[in-house]
């Protein structure tokens, strides 16, 4: 069975149109939200209706049991990932708490053997460079 992590960018391009992804949620396979997309878009929901929004959202995977929560070998496999990333690719995590929400996304695909759909191709290449995990670009 195909499983689908939708990252937080997708989710907000359907969230404000339906129609927008709609072969991801709508092709073969199983669509499932990581509690860290869940944090990012309730980080970004400034207004009531999106708050409501984002809360429909993750009740709706909750309900379905297609919530991913990091496991401690996840955010030991992001940590480590960090790591290379800042020796290899000169990236820094003091400027940027994305990148390390983004290697927590990835490592929790790949522990549950998902394809993750982004559109963040730049910090997704490079973390795939360093641990293998599966990934589409829209």
């Amino acid at each position: 069975m195909l499983k689908k992590l939708i990252d937080t960018n997708i989710l907000i391009d359907r969230l404000q149109n339906p129609e927008q992804h709609r072969d991801i949620f709508m092709s073969e396979g199983v669509v499932y939200l990581s509690a860290v997309v869940f944090m990012e878009l309730l980080a970004g929901a400034h207004t009531k209706q999106a708050g409501k929004a984002v809360y429909d959202l993750y009740n709706h995977f909750r309900r379905l049991d297609r919530l991913v929560i990091p496991s401690a070998v996840d955010y030991e496999r992001a940590g480590d990932i960090l790591a290379r990333l800042q020796t290899a690719k000169g990236y820094t995590i003091k400027k940027s708490a994305s990148i390390t929400n983004d290697c927590l996304i990835a490592a929790t695909a790949r522990s549950i053997g998902a394809t993750l759909y982004s559109q963040n191709r730049k910090d997704f290449e490079a973390i795939r460079e360093l641990m293998d995990f599966r990934v589409v670009f829209p």
